[in-house]
Order: C-alpha cells, then structure tokens, then sequence
C-alpha cells in the first residue's frame, strides 16, 4: 500500500522563565533536608528514629475559611534524602480522628472532597514549573506536573484543586495524566493520620551543581472543617500552583542521575479457519519506546512503530453542544512537559493538541510509524520540539454506498462506478449494484474515488438514472 508520511512539528515553544522573587511580600519560608544513608521504610508509620534527623516543618496558616489565622489541627513534616530518593514523613494531627473523611480510593481521584496531603517540588527554583505529588488517608498516588503555575488549565487560579480528572486540551497548566514512578503508604491512629513519601530522584526533573535549592509547599486539607492550609501561605485566590508563594528546600547535595529507559514491546497472533482452510494465517509487529536524558533538564524520547494498547481509555462524555468534545492526553510518550507544547488556551484557542496525532476524521486511528520528542528546560528557557510520521491518512473513513459490478472477494480495492481494471468513464447506467462497505482511500485528479471494500451482497437490479454516491 502506497504510503505517504506526515510529519507535524509542534512549535519550537520557547518560553522565557525568570527566576524571580515571591511576588507576594513577606519573608520566604525555608527548609532543610536531612542526608542519609540508609532510607526510612515506607510503611505509613513515622515512628524510625531516623525520621528525627529531619527538623519538623510545622506552623502551616490558612487559606480556607479565614485566611490569615493559624491552622485548627497542627502538621508535621519531615524530609530526608539520599542517592535515590527523596523522602517525606508527614503526622496529620486530628482531634477527632473518626471525622476522617475518605471518599475516594483510585490513582489521581479528586483530593478537594477528602482529607489530603500535597507536596509540591519547583526543582528548578523558577516559580513557574512544578512536580506535584499528592495522597489521602486511603494512600493514593496522586501527581501530575504544573507549568506556568497552572494558568491554562481547568484547574489553573482556582482554590479548587485536584478535583478535575484529566487536563483538557494539549496539558497546559497542569498535567494530572503525567504519572511518575514513586511510593507512598499511610496509616490512621488514634491520633490523626500519617503518611510516607519515597520519591525516586529519576523521577524528578532538576538542573546540576550543588548545592541546590528547590521551591516547596506543602497543602493540607481538613474535609469535615472545609479547612484549607498551606506551609508557605497562599492566597484565597490562588492554590498550591501559586509556586511564587512557595518556601524553599535549602541545601540540598544530589548528583544528577541521567535518565534512560528502554521499553520494547512484540505482538503475535496465529488464526485458522479449520471447516474451509489447510493454512494457518499468522500475523506479529514490534516495535520499541526509549528515552534518554541528554542533559539532566534536558530528555529525548523516540519510539518506533508506536503501539499504545496499554493506554487508559478515556471517560465517556456525551454531548449536547455544536461544540467539539475535548479528550485529555494520556499516551505518555506525549505527557512530559506537555506543557511546553501548550500554545493557546485550554479549551478555547488549542493551536497545538497531541491528540490529533495518530487519528484521521471521523475518529479513524492511524497507524504511527516513528516519533522523536525533545523536551525540558536549557537555562532558563522552556524547549519543546516534536517530530511525528505517520502512515497515510484517509481523505475520509465514512462508509458508503458503492454501484459496482465487482465484490469484495474479487476485487479487495475498486474504483467507484467500475470495476477494478476499469479507467473509462463511468457507464450511465452500471449493468448491476454491490452494496458494500467501504473506507474511502483517496480522491483521483479525475474526479474518481479509490475505495477498499470490506463487505459486499448480491446483485440486484438497478434502475435507469444516474449513478451516485450516497454517504450514509
């Protein structure tokens, strides 16, 4: 099959990030890490004695119901590190602990209508770019990455955070879909609820040298208060996004780990149609996924004959307006710094939106043949480049009704109004009709379309008029 190769390259976004000061006054909080050797066991319970190393971070300030005023219930946060991993040890105290509100139990379920803790990590210290990681006394894993402090997205600006299944659009904002690699368990007792943080260091973005500074805030929600607290305080307005508000983690001494990984895929399939056939039909693809830190802000993903079965479906939607459903991203050779491609506004002006790749109208998928993607951050500048090949794409994949004198078991490719071998004009009256199925494969300068039949019936009559097309 004759194959013509698409390539679409979205933008080079090149997007100025000035590392600037807390836009709001007052001083910046700061914290400390504390470097170890042996990591803390992950199991929900902050009782090691290692965990005393840390100095607890406490003091959290409202944002929700009274902005400005000490928070009702205290909460304690420790930090640790090594060479792999980066660790939180958080106590939510409660003086009610059978008031725990727990409403969800799903990966990235919405975290503003439970008790909650969130952890939000500015590894390049910019204000503008972000790693949040979050969970509920149920322990869920909750993360996605924020650009430009969520502007953008359905959640950008809003005190309502974690409540919006998926970004909309091309991931500007804030990307719930990005999922990392990292661990988290917690526990409830007779003195609130607890929770463990490993969060490997590959599955961090951040520049070299050391030491380093990171932006860090952490969030706290206390459900049956509608209580709404932050470490480093936040506007009402804003929520943890709002990375010009955040503290900072001081001190940190890591070596930049360089991130790469390879992840081949084989696909087999044997079929025979024992009653009519003596020949076993067999049928296999490959291919493979890759990505490579070329610098540790810098990553380059490739993939070849791209297969994503393994991705999640999307959520149903119905819709009753004139206007084109948005569907949120969740192939991940496309999620990392999705929002370096972000160009427009989420759901209104989409410039760029990933989701096109890979499917020709009506919804048809179209095979994806290789892919390169570079993305992160080259001092302070956002980079994205994208380049994607595809098979041909269908002028349209409509079924339709075809007058021919051929079926599909003779002749599996056709011209509309003739038979396969026919290049004269279209008779004014074909002598028989084949109503069949069929994808229509490209539009001739003559005016003819080349279709591919996949079902046909018998003959029947025709009567006398002239020939057409008809689109159902």
């Amino acid at each position: 099959m004759r194959k013509l190769w698409i390539a679409l390259t979205a933008g080079i976004t090149i997007g100025l990030s000035q590392p600037n000061t807390l836009a709001e006054e007052g001083p910046i909080r700061a914290a400390q890490a504390a470097q170890v050797e042996t990591p803390p066991i992950i199991d929900g319970v902050v009782n090691e004695e290692i965990w005393n190393r840390a100095e607890p971070l406490t003091n959290f300030i409202q944002a929700e119901p009274v902005e400005g005023l000490p928070a009702t219930e205290k909460t304690e946060v420790r930090i640790l590190y090594d060479d792999r991993a980066i660790y939180f040890g958080v106590i939510c105290y409660d003086s009610d602990p059978s008031q725990i509100i727990v409403t969800d139990a799903r990966r990235d379920a919405g975290l503003t209508d439970t008790d909650s803790f969130q952890i939000i990590l500015d590894t390049y210290l910019d204000r503008q770019n972000g790693f949040v990681f979050g969970t509920n006394p149920a322990g869920i894993e909750y993360d996605g990455q924020v650009s430009n402090e969520g502007e953008g997205s359905a959640t950008g600006g809003s005190p309502s955070i974690g409540g919006v299944r998926g970004q909309t659009g091309s991931g500007g904002g804030f990307n719930l879909n990005w999922d990392a690699s990292w661990r988290v368990k917690t526990q409830i007792n007779d003195k609130g609820w607890m929770a463990e943080f490993a969060i490997p260091l590959r599955s961090l973005r951040y520049g070299g040298g050391s030491p380093q500074v990171w932006g860090l805030n952490f969030q706290r929600n206390i459900r049956r208060k509608r209580e709404e607290i932050y470490w480093s305080p936040v506007s009402r307005a804003f929520n943890l996004y709002r990375l010009s508000s955040a503290g900072e983690l001081r001190n940190l001494d890591l070596e930049t780990p360089r991130n790469f990984k390879v992840t081949p895929y084989v696909l087999g399939s044997s079929a025979r149609n024992f009653p009519t056939e003596n020949k076993t039909n067999t049928d296999g693809a490959w291919g493979v996924d890759s990505k490579f830190g070329v610098t540790p802000s810098l990553n380059l993903d490739l993939t070849y004959n791209t297969d994503f079965a393994q991705v999640e479906v999307d959520e149903q939607q119905i819709n009753l307006t004139r206007f084109r459903l948005f569907f949120p991203e969740k192939r991940p050779f496309f999620l990392e710094n999705a929002g370096n491609f972000s160009m427009g506004k989420s759901r209104q002006v989409e410039l760029f939106f990933s989701r096109r790749i890979g499917i020709a109208p009506p919804g048809v998928p179209v095979p994806i043949l290789a892919g390169a993607r570079l993305s992160g951050k080259a001092g302070s500048y956002n980079l994205g480049f994208l380049n994607m090949q595809t098979e041909n794409v269908p002028v349209s994949s409509t079924p339709i009704t075809i007058p021919s004198p051929v079926s599909a078991g003779s002749c599996p490719t056709a011209r509309v109004w003739g038979p396969c071998s026919s290049t004269a004009p279209p008779p004014e009256t074909p002598p028989a009709l084949t109503t069949g199925t069929a994808r229509l494969d490209s539009m001739e300068s003559s005016g003819w379309a080349r279709v591919s039949l996949s079902t046909a019936t018998r003959p029947r009559p025709k009567p006398p008029g002239p020939p057409a097309v008809t689109i159902r």
